[in-house]
This record gives structure tokens, C-alpha cells and sequence, in this order.
């Protein structure tokens, strides 16, 4: 039997990222998404919920963080709402303060939509069994009855939610690593040891002879690590660094052929990797690569 009414139910999985996808196809999901902040993510949230006029419920299910307790803020919100200032009353979440959102907007959620508490719960039928067993609203097929009227915003919900948005100045996406003649401070290379499972950072001087090596599983370990020994001081350089070491980290974990400079493809990586650059046989390190 085909369902015709809308779906009136969204699902926020916190930090469990595999759930979205197994309960999305239910006819009564509107929307299934994890949740990561106390702040912008329910921003996000609030404003996603209020755009669909159907959804009435929002069950809060899956791990919340133990850092950020995003799923704790939005329960106090749904409970307390927010002082004067945006911050929610009652929440335990890092920043769980919300600029954007305008009162309007705050007191049309905590009215039109209940928040439902099913934190822990990560096993997709018995949060679809919840789904199933929630109470339809009766105001109207699409459940938009308080928008046109009954929430105190009457017509305005809408220039409400197009208000509570971040101001966000667009810039170009710009920038330049300066030149390897002008930079001096030698030069980074980046491989990987993919029998200790680690990515390899060698910094060699100007004189190519004497260096560092750092080794790590993680990118943005051998980031902070290679700024924290001086090894750049140059922000430029340490962007560039970031993201060829999280290209690095990417290949490790996927098993993905890697050479430094070059984007990532579908190639397996060779059994036994050289440890030495994985650039071409030239005198001088690849373009980009200087301090």
C-alpha cells in the first residue's frame, strides 16, 4: 500500500554516520543526518526542520559526543529554548549557543516540532519502531497549520528562517606557495610506510644533506607536529602541508597508490612502497613542496 502523506518525521543520528542511510527509505523519514555541534549544526538542524513543512517530530537517536554533546543542546533547546543572547538554556555542549537563529524562529520550533529522546540507540529497527509508533498531527495533510498562522509569526516564518542564516562574505579561492628559489629553508617529502602503517615527513635542509623525519598515522599530527618544530613558519606552505599529508593519510587508510604533488586515483598501491620520494627522478623536489 503506497502511503500518500508526507513524511512528518526527521531522525538526527548525532555521531553515528552509518544510520542515515539505513533509515532514509522509511515513509515516514523526511530526513535522517548526524549532528556534530552544539551550535551551527543545530542551526542547520532547526532551519531544516521549519523548511519542511510536514515535519512535526524529531527523534534524536545514535552516540552523542562526549566533547560537544550536541544531542544533549538539542534536547535542552526543544525543553528550555535560548536566553536573550542565543545561548541554550540547560545545554552541556561546547559553544552551544545559537547567533543566528532569530527568537521567531527558535519559538516556532520548540512549538510545531516535539523532540523525542532515543540517545544510545543506534539499531535502525528499533528506531524505525519509535518512527512508527509516533502520533500524526490533525491540522492539516500538510502539517503546516502553525506557519500560516497559529505560532505568532503569521506570514513571516519564512523571512524569519532567510534571516537566521550566517552572514558569509564570498572569497575567491586564491593563494600562492612562494617559489622554492625564494623560499630557502629546504624541503619537505612526503611517503608512506605502508608496513608499519605510517605516513613518513622527511624535511631536508638546503643543503639536502642533513634533515628531520617525522613518522604518524595521522595528517593532522605531522601538520601541527612540522609548525610546532619550526620546520615551517610560513602559512602558505603549512596549508599546502596539511593537504598533501591528509592526501597521504587517505591512501594509507584506502589502500590508494600515492605520489607527492599528484591527485589521488583508483590505482592499488604497491606491495612494497619505496620509502624514498615518490616524485620524479629529478635534482630538485617537486614544484610547491619548498619552506
Amino acid at each position: 500500500m503506497v502511503n500518500h502523506r508526507p513524511a512528518d518525521v526527521a531522525v538526527c543520528t548525532l555521531r553515528t554516520h552509518t544510520l542515515p542511510a539505513r533509515l532514509t527509505g522509511h515513509p515516514r523519514v523526511a530526513v535522517a543526518a548526524s549532528l556534530a555541534t552544539a551550535n551551527l549544526g543545530i542551526e542547520e538542524l532547526v532551519r531544516g526542520a521549519l523548511a519542511r513543512p510536514a515535519v512535526r517530530h524529531v527523534v534524536v537517536c545514535g552516540h552523542d559526543s562526549r566533547v560537544f554533546h550536541p544531542g544533549q543542546s538539542l534536547l535542552a533547546l526543544a525543553a528550555h529554548g535560548t536566553a536573550p543572547d542565543g545561548t541554550i538554556i540547560g545545554a552541556h555542549g561546547h559553544r552551544a549557543h545559537l547567533p543566528n537563529l532569530r527568537p521567531p524562529v527558535v519559538a516556532a520550533f520548540r512549538r510545531r516540532i516535539a523532540v523525542h529522546d532515543l540517545r544510545g540507540q543506534d539499531d535502525p529497527a528499533a528506531v524505525l519502531a519509535v518512527v512508527d509508533a509516533l502520533p500524526r498531527h490533525t491540522d492539516g495533510a500538510d502539517g503546516a497549520g502553525d506557519v500560516n498562522g497559529d505560532d505568532g509569526v503569521a506570514g513571516v516564518l519564512g523571512e524569519e528562517l532567510a534571516a537566521s542564516t550566517p552572514r558569509l562574505v564570498p572569497l575567491a579561492a586564491v593563494g600562492r606557495v612562494r617559489p622554492i628559489a625564494s623560499a630557502g629553508g629546504g624541503c619537505f617529502v612526503i611517503s608512506l610506510d605502508r608496513p608499519a602503517g605510517r605516513i613518513v615527513l622527511r624535511h631536508y635542509g638546503d643543503d639536502l644533506a642533513s634533515g628531520h623525519e617525522l613518522r604518524s598515522r595521522s595528517a593532522t599530527a605531522l601538520t601541527l607536529a612540522a609548525v610546532a618544530h619550526g620546520l615551517t613558519d610560513d602559512p602558505a606552505h603549512a596549508g599546502y602541508l596539511g593537504g598533501e599529508l591528509a592526501k597521504a593519510e587517505t591512501a594509507l587508510r584506502l589502500g590508494l597508490a600515492y605520489v607527492q604533488d599528484r591527485p589521488l586515483d583508483s590505482r592499488s598501491a604497491d606491495p612494497v612502497p619505496s620509502l624514498h620520494w615518490a616524485g620524479p627522478a629529478t635534482a630538485e623536489p617537486p614544484k610547491g613542496v619548498a619552506l
